[in-house]
């Protein structure tokens, strides 16, 4: 009789057919739990709430393989051994098992992800399991902490532009300012998961009733409400919807001049607060009352700018930063202008619109935010994206992961550790944290198409990339796939912001045409730059150099970079267009550094209790 175990060529025990992966005397578990999934091997069903899933054999049987080894990698022929113990099979029968589970688990609701491809060795799931015996009995769910957050009630709440009723320009701008900014307040506090402003507005288009939008957003709230602007008078007007019924549970009146707009945002977030019966700690009590400028006309500053920079050009942006300079004239201890300002100067020097001071005047600025509001949500986020360009991936990483013991159910601080874990080389804890933003919302865009790249699932790349903001990295998926054609076809009309994007695309785009000579030009004056605005720009431009033959000096490149804070032994040993270089002399000493390197980050991701986090 044939055994229902076998070894995995990593020596670990992986469950076959005949039994699960765990000691010969533990029981089956009676269902195993994830998402709003639950799998039960003794019925031989998967089921989503009510609802029954219907599975062909062999797709429950590799479903119920992974489930039970979530978070492991289960490789191909572990796999194959297991589900066709006497038989011998093509790995394109294992493939086409995995494009119905994933087919499955998506066309039954789910946003995220739950299988990801280990390229050329397996699968992986994702999902945090819990394991349910009959008694009730509960096994590898949430850490004790996890768990006492798991049964807090969690409200998710989606802030709609508001209508400016008479379309008076001097109020305008609040028409989507002033939910911004609520949304932005109540994003600190754990009973709470906010859906972002630009989700916001793409789902007000249209006026649709709050059911739909509860369907759209996966929402239990919906902030609705209007602007009424006389002469210097304005009256703000809120209703707090329950989605799914449609119900008023809270509505909002306020009075105001329009030069003195202080009081709206503090009355209707502690409105919002009080409908909902928040119970807040003692810390989110301090936050909310230190969200509000000492200054009306600093308030209107704020908020003006807020609407403005939501245009993202270099002229927006400029008005924008000016704007909050003369906030914080007004109230210079206002933290959250302090981190918007940061923003902007950031932005306005990576795309090459200002110089480098406004490098030196972004970190001032977030340095008091930090000083000023240590806690403050906005920050942190924001933050992010400079602190990884500056080298310092592992202390943003670190950072956010202590951050979650106070913002737990905050999406955005889960997206900002998808780019901290890819910089610092751990891919698998990126597409986890990319899994935990989208259980909190599953709307939310991230920057997760970055972290498959690297792994080098060029499909998942073109997937998650984001629709209407695409600059390079579906044309380097496209190209690394081997589908060049449709890498040219899809450059021709593209453009590009500033910074080394347009390095990226035209050395790509003379590549493509056959011109190598000038795209080795465009990249080597492009790494010319000190210090190296873009980390990650810089690994795609040292991957252009090693297409074009320039082996050597591309993997001079990669130890510049590791030195520069971005690591990534993966891509150097799997990605097509750098597998040449691991023939040079000097390979082994750069791919030992990075994995050096790679550990040092794994143990802090650790030592900041990483595993609970995305657990």
């Amino acid at each position: 009789m044939k055994s229902d175990r076998t070894l995995s060529s990593s020596g670990r025990r992986i469950a076959v057919s005949g039994g699960p992966a765990q000691p010969a005397e533990a029981a089956e578990p009676q269902a195993y739990v994830f998402g709003p999934f639950r799998l039960v091997p003794g019925e031989r069903m998967l089921r989503r709430g009510d609802q029954v899933l219907n599975l062909p054999h062999k797709a429950f049987e590799t479903l119920l393989l992974l489930v039970r080894n979530s978070g492991h990698l289960m490789r191909k022929d572990d796999l194959m051994s297991a589900l066709w113990p006497d038989s011998f099979v093509e790995e394109v029968s294992l493939a086409s098992k995995i494009s119905l589970l994933r087919r499955v688990l998506g066309d039954a609701g789910a946003e995220c992800d739950y299988i990801q491809t280990v390229p050329k060795q397996g699968y992986r799931f994702l999902a945090p399991v819990t394991r349910t015996w009959a008694s009730g009995q509960e096994l590898d769910g949430p850490h004790p902490a996890e768990e006492e957050r798991r049964v807090e009630h969690v409200i998710r709440l989606i802030a709609l532009p508001f209508s400016v009723l008479n379309g008076d320009e001097r109020a305008g701008f609040l028409g989507h300012s002033l939910p911004e900014a609520i949304s932005a307040s109540l994003a600190g506090l754990r009973s709470l998961t906010v859906r972002s402003s630009l989700v916001a507005a793409r789902l007000s288009e249209g006026n649709p009733d709050p059911r739909s939008i509860a369907r759209e957003a996966d929402v239990d709230m919906v902030l609705a409400g209007s602007i009424l602007c006389e002469t210097e008078q304005v009256r703000v007007t809120g209703e707090l919807i329950h989605a799914p019924s449609g119900t008023v549970v809270g509505s909002y009146v306020c009075n105001a001049r329009l030069d003195n707009l202080i009081e709206v945002q503090d009355r209707i977030v502690h409105g919002i607060v009080d409908s909902l019966v928040l119970k807040l700690t003692e810390h989110e009590r301090r936050v909310l009352d230190h969200d509000v400028p000492a200054s009306s006309r600093a308030y209107e500053f704020y908020l003006r700018a807020n609407y403005v920079q939501r245009q993202r050009t270099s002229e927006s942006l400029s008005i924008a930063r000016d704007l909050y300079r003369e906030c914080l004239d007004e109230d210079p201890d206002y933290a959250p202008a302090w981190a918007r300002l940061g923003r902007c100067y950031r932005t306005l020097e990576k795309f090459g619109w200002e110089g480098p001071q406004s490098l030196e005047l972004a970190k001032w600025a977030f340095h008091r935010a930090f000083a000023l509001s240590p806690d403050l949500s906005l920050a942190h986020n924001l933050y992010t994206p400079l602190e990884t360009d500056m080298g310092q991936a592992q202390a943003a990483m670190v950072r956010l992961l202590k951050q979650e013991a106070r913002r737990p159910n905050d999406p955005e601080l889960f997206t900002g550790l998808i780019q901290a874990c890819r910089y610092c080389g751990l891919l698998d804890e990126s597409v986890r944290a990319h899994h935990r933003a989208r259980q909190l919302d599953s709307r939310i865009v991230t920057g997760v198409a970055g972290t498959y790249f690297l792994l080098g699932d060029y499909e998942r790349t073109l997937e998650w990339y984001a629709l209407g903001a695409r600059y390079y990295l579906d044309l380097a998926a496209l190209a690394a796939a081997g589908r060049e054609a449709e890498a040219a076809e899809a450059l021709l009309g593209r453009t590009s912001p500033g910074g080394q994007f347009p390095a990226m695309m035209e050395s790509l785009r003379y590549s493509l045409q056959g011109d190598h000579a000038r795209s080795i030009e465009i990249v080597r004056k492009a790494l010319e730059w000190r210090p190296t605005k873009d980390p990650e720009a810089k690994f795609y431009l040292a991957r252009q150099l090693a297409r074009e033959g320039e082996h050597a000096e591309a993997l001079s490149a990669i130890s510049e970079l590791t030195r520069e804070g971005f690591c990534c032994s993966t891509a150097m040993r799997c990605d097509p267009w750098l597998q040449p270089l691991s023939g040079l002399l000097n390979f082994q000493g750069v791919l030992d550094e990075v994995l050096r390197r790679e550990a040092d980050a794994r143990a802090a991701f650790q030592g900041a209790d990483g595993d609970r986090v995305l657990g």
